[in-house]
């Protein structure tokens, strides 16, 4: 806020008005004259007029100006840069925060100059001084400019005076001064600096022992052992509670060298990190107060390491340097109420804890990266060679690594490196294995050599591997048996198809059935759903059958009968004692039309047992067709089943030979016969209509087996599905050949390899 006061003093003002004059019309010559000279008096009266308002508007101004506290600011002359009026007085206070002092630069200085500034001028003080009083202009002679200067307070505050006189004229002519433009801020006073080299009476009490200066003002402390009282300034011996936590150090008495104070009861504590040990080394001088004949009567200094009590000190022998094996010491020392003795200090330093240097147990165990030297918080790490894994007592351990502790042992004992064990092979299924290194060693590098049961089973093989590479596993350095082609996962064995060990030898050709011996048909089926019925064994779970013996023709009730499936014998009351084969799923070829008395298209169906079958001599499965030639005219297979022989039922299982027939003769045997039958190329004909032989009742769902004389094996070719009547001609069959593709589909084609 700017305060005004002041006065005008007397005097005249031109009358304005006589320059109001109204003027004629239609002025003659000698008008014109008078008129030019009436103008340029009203021109003048005008500018005289603004210089008078000017007048007015600052008569005599005088009074001061307070500045609010800012850290900086700027200071003008009125009106500049316009200029200045006469006749004024002003004093401006500047004032900044407690701790600052005032700086003052002009940038801009224009007085009227005169011979000790005695008309207009600025003066500066500060601190009951005058800083000094100026005039004229900046870079010239006249008057006293401050040009440059800087101008500094001790104090927070500062005062700017201007001061002007009633006119401003050279030889008679007005001048026009613009005045002047300063800047201030706020600059931090340094008590302590002053306290030290002012003796003014009017400062700040001094520190006793210590001052700290920082922006806008200071703080007192007092030496180590001394406690500052709450004047702020006086400090007070105080060394009960001394800690000392730097990795090195110094400690000492009270004014050490000079003599320590009486009646002292200090205490000091070094406490460093966790790890480090502190060693004392105590240095000359050594002085406190002995007697002779009493150890330490008067004073004493008692040092503790971790609460263990190392001596007691005094006397001018210093005490020897040591160790203190910890990171924790306690001085104590205590004096009586006289003497002069100098006291003592000591110089503490630290060093790092070792460890002792790691030893293996055993020549199996590696210690990472070894070092010559373990210093606290390093560490360890062990490792096994290959084909060991570590252990700690009785637990495997995945990875160690060991820590050096503050008190200069390992966080964990050094394990052991033992032997991997990849324990018992696991069991093949319809195979074993056989160790090649030592029996019944499990260990790193054992081997073993699965192998399949054979005949019956043959080892799955792909990709040009041998049974003997697949078979082969080796235990890892994981801890792990494996192959060195499909590691982990262990060979399957797969059942062999058409390789019967007892296979039938019928050279003659047979009038009517044969009775089979075992293992002449080791695929044969024997069903009981709706009727006796056959089936053949493939892989080691799936019974290839009719699909009319799971849903026959004609049938008008429920599909709901008990699917009993008997496996492993030639005769019914043999074969039903040794077991039932549950039934987990049932397979329809969906071209199969149970509705269609006529039509036995897709006469084929899948039954999946609820559990693989072990095979052997007297169960075996047969393998499936791959090509044209096994439905060659002629060529002879063999159907066996359970069927009626001679309108009766039959409790052994008989078999007969029979020729592929050839289609166009079936296909005209059947237009004699003035059958509507479809007989389409998913089927073929066997048999003659020259002999009474024909498989039967009984007999349907069995297989057309034929001899692959090139590969050795049994192959199916077809499945018994209709005719007329039995033994009257050809039978029907269900050309397995088309249907391949099905059923690989059915069976996840994870059967029949061999």
């Amino acid at each position: 806020m700017n305060l005004w006061t002041g006065h005008c003093p007397g005097g005249g003002i031109p009358n304005a008005a006589a320059a109001e004059t109204s003027l004629p019309s239609s002025p003659t010559p000698t008008e014109n004259i008078s008129m030019r000279s009436r103008m340029a008096r009203v021109e003048n009266a005008e500018r005289w007029l603004l210089y008078l308002l000017v007048m007015i508007l600052f008569c005599r101004v005088e009074g001061s100006i307070p500045i609010s506290q800012k850290l900086f600011g700027e200071v003008t002359s009125p009106l500049y840069p316009k200029p200045y009026p006469n006749n004024f007085e002003k004093t401006t206070v500047i004032t900044v925060p407690t701790g600052f002092r005032v700086k003052l630069v002009f940038w801009q200085f224009d007085l009227e100059p005169s011979e000790g500034c005695f008309y207009d001028y600025v003066k500066i003080s500060a601190d009951k001084k005058t800083l000094g009083r100026f005039c004229g202009q900046l870079g010239s002679p006249l008057g006293n400019p401050p040009e440059a200067k800087e101008f500094m307070s001790e104090g927070n505050k500062m005062l700017l005076t201007f001061h002007t006189d009633f006119s401003n004229e050279e030889n008679g002519t007005i001048m026009f001064y613009k005045g002047f433009l300063a800047y201030y801020q706020a600059v931090d006073l340094d008590e302590c600096a002053a306290q030290r080299n002012s003796v003014e009476e009017n400062l700040q009490p001094q520190c006793q022992h210590l001052c700290h200066n920082y922006p806008g003002g200071y703080f007192c402390s007092c030496r180590p052992g001394y406690e500052l009282q709450k004047n702020g300034h006086s400090c007070q011996a105080e060394c009960s509670s001394e800690l000392y936590t730097e990795p090195s150090g110094y400690v000492s008495s009270l004014e050490y060298p000079k003599p320590y104070p009486p009646d002292l009861r200090c205490n000091y504590s070094i406490r460093v990190e966790r790890g480090l040990t502190l060693h004392l080394k105590f240095l000359e001088p050594f002085e406190i107060d002995d007697h002779q004949q009493v150890h330490c009567p008067y004073d004493q200094l008692q040092i503790y390491a971790s609460g263990r009590n190392i001596g007691e000190f005094c006397g001018k022998q210093r005490p020897a340097d040591f160790d203190s094996s910890s990171n924790a010491v306690d001085l104590l020392f205590f004096t009586d109420d006289s003497g002069d003795s100098r006291g003592w200090k000591l110089h503490y330093t630290t060093e790092i804890i070792k460890c002792p240097q790691p030893k293996t147990l055993d020549k199996f165990t590696i210690i990472q990266d070894l070092q010559p030297q373990y210093q606290f918080r390093d560490y360890f790490i062990v490792t096994c060679k290959q084909g060991y894994q570590l252990v700690e007592g009785n637990q495997v351990l995945l990875s160690f690594t060991a820590v050096c502790q503050d008190d200069g042992t390992w966080h964990r004992a050094m394990p052991r490196c033992k032997i991997k064990d990849c324990g018992q092979p696991q069991s093949l299924t319809n195979g074993d294995f056989n160790y090649t290194t030592a029996k019944g060693v499990n260990t790193y590098q054992a081997r073993i050599q699965y192998y399949c049961r054979e005949p019956y089973y043959k080892m799955q093989t792909r990709g040009g591997i041998s049974e003997t590479e697949r078979g082969a596993y080796t235990c890892t350095a994981e801890g792990i048996w494996k192959n060195e082609k499909k590691g982990q996962k262990i060979p399957r064995c797969l059942p062999v198809c058409g390789k019967p060990v007892n296979p039938v030898e019928q050279k003659q050709r047979i009038i009517g059935g044969q009775r089979a011996k075992l293992g002449n048909f080791p695929w044969q089926a024997y069903t009981n759903i709706y009727g006796p019925g056959g089936g053949a064994l493939l892989g080691d779970r799936w019974i290839l059958t009719a699909a009319h013996t799971l849903y026959p023709k004609d049938y008008n009730g429920e599909n709901n009968a008990t699917r009993d499936v008997f496996l492993g014998h030639v005769n019914v009351e043999e074969i039903t004692k040794l077991a039932n084969h549950p039934v987990r799923r049932v397979s329809i070829h969906p071209d199969y039309r149970q509705d269609e008395s006529n039509n036995f298209e897709a006469d084929i169906a899948l039954l999946e047992l609820e559990n693989s079958v072990t095979l052997g001599p007297n169960l075996l499965p047969i393998c499936l067709p791959d090509n044209e030639t096994f439905y060659d005219r002629g060529l002879m297979g063999y159907v066996s089943g359970f069927g009626i022989m001679e309108e009766r039922l039959s409790y052994d299982l008989k078999f007969i030979r029979l020729p592929v027939g050839r289609r166009e003769a079936c296909e005209s045997w059947l237009r004699k016969k003035n059958r509507n039958d479809v007989f389409s190329q998913n089927m073929f004909c066997a048999g003659d209509p020259s002999l009474k032989q024909d498989a039967c009742q009984g007999d349907s769902g069995g297989v057309f087996a034929v001899k692959d004389e090139d590969n050795d094996r049994w192959v199916a070719t077809g499945i018994v599905s209709w005719g007329i009547g039995c033994g009257r001609g050809y039978g029907f069959y269900t050309k397995l050949l088309n249907y391949v593709d099905w059923i690989k589909k059915e069976m996840g084609e994870e059967e029949g390899e061999g």
